[in-house]
């Protein structure tokens, strides 16, 4: 009996520590096998178990090259579960096709996950779907494409200031990346051209919940004008201000809509 407790003891630690280092990954998107050791606080050898059993089962990965481990599939898979189940997303798929329908614009809804975004659903349409790289359950960096980089811009400073100090960028580009954030935070919506999928324009909104904190980013996307002057008569025969006027009502009423759904929860 008591080697059975034993067992339990050291079979529930090993989870503990498994759970420790998936937990990790919520601020480093890579991480080495020395780190992860130091993090937990024991050796390299029972640091690689671990690690070397949750790489088996998909939860982790390791770059080749770098010798990095990341989240896998399996703990993408796990996330992205959990993600149908949030009312964020139930309440926007019917403002997405709404939206869609009016305007027959691809439309995107994207969460943070980590130090990455992650696309939770997504309406496209016939002139831009086959273009889009941004797929349901794909995840994707946080400072390419107004989809994703609205998450950043909206982000709080602390998470922000990380996130930048993580990038292995350009000086040059990195200050560039910063003006273009504190931008999108002062006229309230984040907007590129050929950031993530080349040909295709983006403008990226930010949806929060009853705290006022950054739950989702709702974005649209098309054929980018800069590229093709007719477009805009393309999208909408009122024009782009129009288009940013009916994106920014749909995004406030989403997140009007997720509060009045939460309140009632609660009574």
């Amino acid at each position: 009996m008591n080697s059975n407790k034993k067992d339990d003891a050291s079979y529930l630690q090993t989870v503990g520590r498994a759970l420790t280092i998936l937990e990790m990954f919520r601020q480093q998107n890579t991480l080495s096998l020395p780190s992860i050791a130091k993090e937990l606080g024991v050796g390299k050898t029972i640091a690689y178990r671990l690690v070397h059993t949750l790489t088996e089962e998909g939860f982790l990965t390791q770059d080749p090259f770098t010798k990095q481990y990341s989240l896998g599939e399996q703990a993408l898979v796990l996330g992205f579960c959990a993600v149908h189940r949030l009312d964020v997303k139930r309440i926007a798929h019917d403002f997405l096709w709404k939206f869609h329908e009016r305007t027959k614009i691809s439309t995107y809804l994207t969460i943070p996950c980590g130090n990455q975004s992650l696309c939770v659903d997504r309406v496209v349409s016939d002139s831009t779907g086959r273009l889009s790289s941004v797929f349901v359950g794909g995840v994707y960096p946080l400072f390419r494409g107004a989809s994703n980089r609205v998450l950043l811009a909206f982000a709080s400073s602390q998470f922000q200031s990380n996130y930048l100090n993580s990038l292995e960028l350009a000086e040059e580009e990195k200050a560039q990346l910063k003006e273009d954030l504190k931008d999108a935070r002062a006229r309230g919506y984040d907007i590129t051209h050929n950031r993530l999928t080349e040909g295709l324009f983006a403008v990226g909104f930010p949806i929060y919940n009853s705290a006022n904190q950054l739950v989702a980013g709702l974005s649209v996307g098309g054929v980018d004008d800069s590229e093709r002057p007719d477009v805009v008569e393309n999208i909408s025969s009122r024009g782009v201000n129009w288009l940013l006027r009916s994106i920014i009502k749909w995004a406030q009423t989403i997140t009007v809509e997720y509060l009045i759904d939460l309140l009632q929860m609660q009574i």
